[in-house]
């Protein structure tokens, strides 16, 4: 005789109960902020965290029109902001807010594991660009050649010693911008990075189990960015939910700007 566990479990799959999950579904987003909104989700609140620590030097990879690049200045009056953009037109608007924001530094270029010319997917005008055309479901898109460039060769170039804060935001070429940094990395000096993952991650196949490996192999820890606060955390699968938005790394042992993260 089947038990009232048993009769309940098969009964699950009803209307009722697809309703409720879908609204459980709902709520877990919500709670593990799947958020692009740059003044709630996280990353306006890492911005304010890093700027009490006075930084000489941030990075902006993906820099778009420059809504961002100008909230860092916001917080960072005094850091020398280095914003990248190799897509032409959207590099114009950006070029635009550096024109009137002086500490503002706009590169008409990208960041990638090595210095090379690509082609680039550009969807609609100032929304997206990627490297990875499947990462974007199929849609049409039109192609641009841009430059890439090195981290390490950039650092060089530019007599850059050591970089405060560094935001990844390249529609899935994410870990191609780290390999770009490996000797930095390796000798720490990058404090604190900020990047996405999210849907993109099933079409690259980078895993959030490979950004944690990538880093803590190096002397980083990882932690999810949420509204007010970063949760630095072990790996378990269960955080392979591709929900995103932005992670956080920072040298283990800079208690420091964990503390101040937290």
């Amino acid at each position: 005789m089947a038990s009232f566990k048993q009769i309940f479990k098969r009964n699950t799959h009803n209307l009722l109960f697809k309703a409720l999950a879908g609204l459980g579904k709902s709520f877990y987003r919500m709670y593990e902020n799947r958020n692009h909104d740059i003044h709630s989700n996280g990353e306006e609140y890492l911005l304010k965290q890093i700027g009490k620590t006075n930084p000489n030097i941030i990075f902006d990879v993906g820099g778009n029109i420059g809504e961002y690049a100008e909230m860092a200045a916001k917080y960072s009056p005094n850091a020398k902001i280095y914003s990248f953009e190799p897509v032409a037109k959207t590099y114009e608007s950006l070029e635009r807010v550096s024109e009137k924001i002086e500490n503002i530094i706009p590169i008409k270029a990208g960041l990638y594991k090595e210095k090379s010319t690509l082609e680039i997917n550009v969807y609609g005008e100032h929304q997206l660009s990627t490297l990875y055309h499947d990462a974007m479901d199929q849609r049409q898109s039109n192609k641009e050649s841009i430059v890439l460039l090195k981290g390490d060769d950039f650092m060089k170039e530019k007599g850059l010693d050591k970089i405060d804060f560094v935001k990844v935001d390249v529609e899935g070429a994410e870990m191609d911008v780290f390999m770009g940094f490996e000797e930095a990395i390796k000798h720490k000096k990058i404090r604190v990075f900020q990047f996405e993952y999210g849907n993109v991650n099933i079409s690259t196949k980078v895993l959030l189990r490979d950004f944690h490996e990538f880093f803590e192999n190096r002397g980083y820890i990882l932690g999810k960015l949420y509204p007010k606060s970063v949760d630095f955390r072990k790996y378990e699968f269960k955080h392979e939910d591709f929900i995103g938005p932005n992670f956080v790394a920072i040298v283990k042992e800079d208690l420091e700007i964990k503390k101040l993260l937290s």
